[in-house]
């Protein structure tokens, strides 16, 4: 592998760690959004709240249960495609070393 191709390997692992940087960022977003929700509509329920419409808010609150669920899903998710890339990109710039260490002792 030469210089250049070890260092387009880690120059395309640095854009995928911040690809997945943004998807994490988004994904912490919509978790703080559901469980604002789910605070805000436990809130609403008071002692006058009537049956019926305790009965919507507790779906309403199940529905936002369910995809809090599937963004921390999400989340575990891009955690360990990070880590995937890390342990890639940490390979990759080891490489990039030693072929940077070999061409200049072949210059030499």
């Amino acid at each position: 592998m030469s210089v250049e191709q070890a260092q387009r390997t880690v120059n395309q692992l640095n854009k995928d760690m911040a690809s997945l940087d943004k998807k994490m960022a988004d994904l912490v977003k919509k978790e703080a959004d559901k469980t604002n929700k789910i605070g805000t509509t436990q809130r609403s329920i008071t002692k006058n709240t009537s049956a019926s419409m305790l009965k919507t808010k507790a779906r309403q609150i199940e529905l936002y249960l369910k995809e809090l669920v599937r963004v921390l899903s999400d989340k575990a998710d891009i955690n360990k495609k990070m880590a995937d890339k890390r342990k890639k990109l940490s390979d990759a710039t080891l490489k990039l070393q030693k072929e940077e260490s070999t061409r200049t002792k072949n210059l030499y």
